[in-house]
């Protein structure tokens, strides 16, 4: 059961949550929405144990697929709603999230960042740049998956500078340029039915909210295959550029589930920090006798699998990472 564990944490959060959200708010959407999340994250987490150690990473990809791309379509582009009628977009990048917040409004992307970038480090690590993301969806699938070591540490401020400068624009469009809710969202009808209080749109590709969201995106996958593509890094946008992780790395030092060495018998073949695509110094951690308390482990889990003696596994414990041992061997 051990290898099914992040499975079983993944499945009872998300169930949990669904129902706790439904019968607290009456809304079946909450239950659609995370069961759907958490179905699709048990999927792919329930192929990795199953599957053979040059397979593995398939069920990652399918996690990443089935989740990134309900996030993207279903919430992003707003297909989901058309269960109840209508079409409405919202951007779930971090700009979306911001901008709903400023305005006290509980929308999906307020939910989608408090669950999965706030309170999900907390409990499963930064899992969500590792099995959810849909940019990471994209990059995982070029060639380089083995890092040649980070840049100086000085290149990942890259990533508070963008977070900083997508706070900044939400700031000027909200408080200078006063735009409200309204003139920002709307929602095309498929049905017959009463206005759900959202300005309504002859045509989906009117909607502002979809262009800052579609915009958003093609700024993320263009730079991250860019600078993969420079630095044969499939992760290197995860790395230096992305602002999500501002938020993820603060949950992800306290996280419950870590890596750990859960069995004797290491020979030191170095063979798990060779493909961690994060550039993560594991042996570090374990010869200390410590849980990889990195801010930069996204649970992968490459490295359990690229060990030949299986001396690496997932915990369940509480403690907290005290620094990032990382291999830096660019210059």
């Amino acid at each position: 059961m051990k290898k099914f564990l992040l499975m079983l944490v993944m499945l009872v959060f998300f169930y949990s949550l669904a129902v706790i959200l439904w019968q607290a708010t009456g809304a079946s959407f909450y239950l659609i929405n995370f069961a759907l999340i958490g179905t699709s994250l048990g999927v792919g987490m329930g192929l990795w144990p199953i599957l053979p150690k040059n397979k593995k990473r398939i069920g990652r990809l399918v996690s990443q697929i089935l989740v990134g791309g309900y996030l993207f379509f279903g919430l992003g582009c707003g297909f989901i709603y058309l269960l109840a009628g209508y079409i409405r977009p919202e951007n779930m990048q971090t700009e979306g999230f911001w901008f709903w917040l400023f305005f006290g409004v509980f929308q999906a992307a307020v939910i989608h960042y408090v669950v999965a970038k706030i309170i999900g480090p907390l409990l499963f690590n930064r899992g969500w740049c590792g099995w959810a993301c849909w940019t990471a969806a994209v990059l995982d699938l070029l060639p380089w998956r083995k890092s040649g070591g980070r840049l100086e540490k000085k290149w990942e401020y890259a990533r508070y500078l963008h977070f900083t400068i997508s706070l900044g624009l939400v700031i000027i469009v909200n408080f200078v340029l006063r735009r409200t809710v309204q003139e920002n969202s709307g929602v095309i009808m498929t049905t017959a039915q009463a206005s759900i209080g959202v300005t309504e749109y002859p045509s989906i590709t009117q909607i502002p909210e979809l262009w800052w969201f579609l915009i958003g995106n093609l700024f993320y996958f263009g730079s991250g295959i860019v600078l993969a593509a420079v630095l044969k890094d499939n992760r290197a946008f995860c790395k230096y550029v992305c602002p999500i992780a501002v938020f993820l790395k603060l949950g992800a030092r306290f996280s419950l589930v870590k890596i750990k060495e859960t069995a004797e018998g290491c020979n030191d073949c170095g063979l798990c920090e060779k493909n961690c695509p994060m550039d993560i110094r594991i042996r570090e951690y374990t010869r200390n006798g410590l849980r990889v308390g990195s801010t930069e482990c996204i649970i992968c889990q490459t490295c359990i699998s690229s060990c030949p003696k299986k001396v690496l596994g997932l915990s369940i414990g509480v403690d907290m990472g005290k620094a990032d041992y990382l291999n830096r061997a660019r210059r």
